[in-house]
């Protein structure tokens, strides 16, 4: 297997576990609060973190921290603070099929802020795809069954816009020859920790938070958010944003499935075929990459 093509199943192997992240939290909302519940997970997901350091005692580039101070902590407050809390308290109001659905807008946004951003201008077949993605939604929401109140599915849809732009920042930072993956995974994380764990011990206090369900949750997501973001950031390191983010719309399908099986929840024929469209539009974005065997170097010739 060439290299593009071990990235993209990693980046794909990624939107698993936050697709299982999504089932986990919405099991462990029914016993605390989603305030001090995400606020431990993330204190969970910074020490994972450390421990990992401290064991593998990876080299850390600290000049990276000097040279990309301002994206590093947008990506600490966007993508590990206000994102997760938002997308932890909207899948709270809204059924885990519902929250899969939102996160299928994410290579949408991507695009857009992509192109502001990194200036990476998308192929034919990638606007394709992401309009046959964007379809896919559509689709799924049509006539179909999702459950949750306005208020849960504008705060969805505002942490799918915050992790879309953390997606952005993050290419940002790792893209280029160098590995920046456990830095900036590290300092993100630690700053995510540093407003979420007050901010819910202030609002909730402990309440609710002993008992094996929720300790056992906040474990298990917390351990999924270290390594998936390491993993992610290294992905990223390889990969255009959009081709990574339009992976993200396999967790409506994805979501969907473990819904079903492990929550119970239902699903319609236009969710079937909205997830279909869907995932033909993912197709349609990497078709082109899985090709090109000189990818990584014609995009380190760009950076």
């Amino acid at each position: 297997m060439d290299t593009k093509k071990l990235f993209l199943f990693q980046a794909l192997f990624v939107t698993f576990l936050w697709s299982a992240s999504k089932i986990i939290i919405k099991l462990g909302l029914g016993f605390v609060s989603p305030f001090i519940l995400m606020a431990l997970i993330q204190a969970t997901t910074f020490v994972v973190l450390l421990l990992y350091y401290f064991i593998k005692k990876p080299a850390l580039d600290w000049q990276i921290v000097k040279a990309k101070f301002t994206p590093l902590v947008l990506v600490g407050l966007v993508g590990f603070a206000a994102a997760p809390l938002l997308s932890v308290i909207g899948i709270k109001y809204v059924t885990a099929t519902t929250a899969g659905l939102f996160s299928g807008l994410g290579a949408v946004l991507v695009v857009l802020f992509s192109f502001m951003i990194l200036r990476e201008k998308p192929r034919n077949t990638q606007v394709i795809g992401t309009i046959l993605a964007a379809l896919g939604v559509y689709v799924f929401l049509s006539g179909g069954y999702f459950g949750g109140s306005l208020f849960g599915l504008i705060t969805i849809f505002v942490a799918e816009v915050l992790y879309s732009l953390s997606t952005v920042l993050t290419r940002l930072i790792v893209r280029g020859p160098g590995d920046e993956t456990m830095m900036t995974s590290l300092f993100s994380a630690g700053i995510g920790a540093a407003i979420l764990l007050p901010v819910g011990i202030m609002r909730d206090g402990f309440e609710g938070v002993l008992q094996w369900q929720v300790l056992l949750t906040i474990f298990v997501v917390g351990v999924i958010f270290a390594f998936a973001g390491m993993l992610w950031s290294s992905a990223l390191d390889k990969l255009q944003a959009m081709e990574a983010a339009i992976l993200q719309n396999t967790m409506l399908v994805q979501v969907a499935l473990m819904s079903v099986f492990v929550l119970n929840e239902y699903i319609t024929p236009n969710n079937i075929l909205g997830g279909l469209i869907v995932l033909l539009g993912a197709y349609l974005v990497e078709r082109k990459s899985l090709n090109q065997d000189n990818y990584l170097e014609e995009a380190y010739a760009k950076t």
